[in-house]
């Protein structure tokens, strides 16, 4: 049974700001503003401009090739004349995809107590059983279908965007321009990094290629919707981190301070609205919660990707008869972040194997499937064709490069081993059923 195509630009565009403002624009201006200061500002601005050829790609990409998951099903379209070389890496863009997303839920899910213990301190130090119940619900939403999960995402994103406007205003009227003497206080290297934690924020509008055979008129809906919502995103976190930076001391910004890890608190504090303090906490709670929702969302339509071509067991392709949602990735999905929420020490390593198994992989494998849809797919014409030619590809990796800035030995031995494990799966696969990668591309075959 097919989806249904309930979702228009609207819809999309508040689905991809529902994923991209989470958890990560409450904590993250506390780390850039450690690094180079005031002049942060700048690096979330490059951060989302930079995203934009990754985008690009990935826009021509999608309405080359329309279907549930569709992130996952570029490699397998256009790298080459090869099944098993196509096969493995769409197996690993959509693992790898679905990884990043599951363990990103998983360090979502488990902040919800420390916002929640705001508004009802009773809720603190039970951050397991308070990530468990909020990933139930949002499966539970998921399970009952996208037009129930969109209205959803509508009105949390609605309160979490009020919210944030009137934060905002309210650091506008208490900023302070001595806080920005010096501008930048770290060097070349510093706001590098700067960038590469702020481009971690812009990544959930994936769930516009991953969902786009339940979008209406994909062809206009899709390249306007990315764009948007990620022109939307930066112009949000630049004012949000320009007003934090504004009201809060430079000094207040080193390890082990509040200002790192919960820095819109710190500002409400600064501010001194005591009802703002539970406002940006409310707003925080939803922020999170709606990443919950796009996240779950997202990968379980990759799931269904790789169930329909056979790299996974054919059971993730099932959709239920009366919701078409493909509930058996929504299931996966949540019992696996839901167990590891209850090992919360593992913290820092989720972030690496996030960072690189299911952020960095997946980004790079598309890249190259845009370069293998003007090379080898000659044969589709996408309604959207992306400006730059090679040079867009080339940039991308450039911006991937940068994303990845950084990374010490710890953090590639956690990684490779990630995909160690991954890579075995997928050959005990094919050695067990072969038709993994003895059949053409799933919908359209490479001639």
């Amino acid at each position: 049974m097919g989806f249904k195509r309930e979702l228009g630009l609207y819809d999309c565009v508040i689905l991809s700001l529902g994923g991209m403002v989470g958890s990560a624009i409450f904590v993250f201006p506390g780390s850039t503003g450690r690094l180079v200061g005031p002049g942060a500002v700048a690096a979330w601005c490059l951060a989302g401009v930079l995203m934009l050829p990754i985008a690009l790609c990935y826009t021509e990409l999608s309405l080359a090739f329309p279907e549930t998951g569709a992130p996952t099903v570029f490699p397998y379209e256009t790298l080459g004349p090869s099944p098993s070389v196509r096969a493995f890496a769409s197996y690993l863009e959509g693992v790898g995809y679905t990884v990043g997303w599951v363990f990103g839920l998983t360090i979502s899910a488990l902040a919800i107590a420390d916002y929640l213990g705001q508004i009802l301190p009773a809720a603190s130090g039970h951050a397991t059983l308070t990530a468990l119940v909020a990933l139930g619900l949002a499966a539970t939403v998921n399970i009952l279908g996208i037009n129930i999960t969109s209205r959803a995402n509508l009105v949390l994103a609605a309160v979490l965007l009020a919210v944030l406007t009137v934060f905002v205003a309210a650091g506008a009227a208490h900023f302070q321009p001595r806080n920005y003497d010096p501008l930048i206080t770290g060097g070349p290297l510093d706001f590098f990094a700067a960038v590469q934690i702020a481009i971690t924020a812009y990544g959930a509008w994936t769930v516009i290629p991953a969902t786009i055979e339940e979008i209406q008129d994909p062809d206009r809906t899709v390249p306007r919707a990315i764009v948007l919502s990620l022109s939307i995103a930066t112009l949000l976190y630049v004012s949000i981190v320009a007003v934090v930076y504004g009201v809060v001391d430079l000094s207040q910004f080193v390890d082990g301070s509040l200002a790192m890890t919960a820095p819109l608190g710190v500002a409400v504090d600064t501010i001194g609205i005591s009802w703002l303090r539970y406002l940006t906490a409310v707003a925080a709670i939803t922020a999170i919660f709606t990443t919950l929702l796009v996240g779950i969302m997202s990968s379980s339509r990759v799931l269904f990707a790789l169930g329909d071509n056979n790299t996974l067991p054919a059971v993730f392709a099932k959709t239920s008869d009366r919701f078409r949602v493909p509930w058996v990735g929504v299931i996966a999905v949540t019992g696996v972040a839901g167990a590891l929420a209850t090992v919360p020490r593992y913290f820092s390593q989720l972030l690496v194997i996030a960072a690189v198994v299911g952020t960095g992989i997946p980004y790079a494998i598309n890249i190259l499937a845009f370069v293998g849809l003007r090379y080898y797919r000659t044969d589709v014409t996408p309604s959207f064709r992306a400006p730059g030619g090679y040079v867009l590809p080339s940039v991308a990796f450039v911006v991937l490069g940068i994303a990845m800035f950084g990374l010490g030995v710890t953090e590639l031995v956690w990684s490779v081993g990630a995909l160690a494990l991954l890579s075995g799966y997928f050959l005990v696969r094919v050695t067990l059923h072969s038709h993994v990668i003895e059949r053409p591309s799933p919908r359209n075959e490479l001639r």
